[in-house]
């Protein structure tokens, strides 16, 4: 099928959220998962173990994960499909493996030539293949994403390796959780052209996440963007000095804030919050509901259905599917006694 133009400027445009604006690769900061998207889009502890979350930050990657299966999707604008598929697996010796997939495809563009005569269609996507390995210490947990990805548009092509590294202190007795991580620490292996200068969406990410006792709410808290605190998507040259940011303003929009309300192990409601995206996505006119987000997750036996409906833009809303089952419980050979 073929889609308009605005398919392209989109790809052009589709790290407008949790990245950089001079870098390439910007999908590789997409959430990844309908519980990440649901607490904001930027989430890097958690006390829920969740086999997509390795993909945000590897030292989530827990072994209560072993055999865990997860596939999400999100429908975005202008036709744009974002999946994403999770696996882990647990070895008694070698410890806990994920391997993950990030698939963001543009579908069928057409092409025009500068005098606007069509010259047919040509593809575009984005793909990182990322595999993670995590090890228990303690109450420590570290973790490591090694990341090979390829973005291609028409005939043009770029190629990257990348590296997470994570570590979460895991409180003992408590719901209490804090983590460091270093994101998309890497190279550009190849690049779109012999003028091109593309560059990884490199950052330094805070976590915290805590269950107050005997309140059915779980907070989550996270630091984003550190390595340049003090950039924010401002351009004087088109905005005047009453819409540039503050002092608090442009502290919230390195801050991602996440709430889940726990009604029982089977079922949740997810809440988020990013200052950022609210700041970045909204019209002058009015800001809607941008960079507000709501979720639920339910469980039916062996499988866990997440749905997030979340708002990146005034103009509307786009809703994430995931779906994550345990193998182990799937799989599971009945007794005949």
């Amino acid at each position: 099928m073929k889609k308009p133009a605005l398919a392209f400027l989109l790809w052009m445009q589709v790290g407008f959220l949790f990245a950089q604006i001079e870098d390439s690769f910007q999908f590789l900061d997409l959430p990844v998962g309908a519980r990440v998207a649901g607490l904001g889009g930027v989430i890097t502890t958690s006390t829920d173990a969740d086999v997509n979350l390795f993909l945000s930050n590897p030292a989530l990657l827990d072994s209560a994960n072993d055999n865990h299966v997860s596939w999400s999707y999100l429908g975005f604008y202008a036709d744009v499909k974002y999946n994403t598929f999770a696996y882990a697996k647990t070895f008694e010796k070698a410890g806990t493996f994920g391997i993950g997939v990030q698939h963001l495809g543009y579908g069928t563009i057409d092409s025009y030539d500068i005098s606007g005569n069509t010259m047919g269609t040509f593809d575009a996507n984005e793909t990182a293949v990322v595999i993670s390995h995590s090890h228990q210490l303690s109450v420590f947990r570290l973790g490591a994403n090694l990341k090979y990805a390829h973005s291609g548009i028409y005939t043009f092509n770029s190629s990257a390796l990348a590296l997470d590294i994570g570590g979460v202190f895991i409180h003992p007795d408590k719901e209490l959780m804090f983590s460091i991580l270093f994101k998309n620490l890497g190279f550009v292996v190849s690049d779109y052209s012999e003028t091109s200068d593309s560059s990884l969406p490199s950052d330094l990410q805070l976590g915290l996440t805590f269950k107050p006792e005997h309140m059915p709410f779980r907070f989550s808290f996270t630091g984003y963007h550190l390595f340049n605190p003090n950039e924010n998507y401002y351009d004087e040259s088109i905005n005047d000095d009453e819409g540039k940011p503050g002092v608090v303003d442009r502290v919230f929009r390195h801050i991602n804030i996440g709430t889940e309300i726990l009604f029982s192990r089977n079922f949740n409601i997810r809440l988020g919050y990013n200052h950022r995206v609210r700041k970045e996505m909204k019209l002058s006119e009015k800001a809607g509901l941008s960079g507000i987000s709501l979720g639920l997750m339910a469980r039916i036996k062996a499988f866990e259905l997440s749905y997030t409906f979340t708002n990146y833009h005034v103009d509307s809303g786009r809703s994430y599917f995931t779906i994550t089952s345990n193998l182990n419980r799937v799989f599971k050979k009945k007794s005949i006694i």
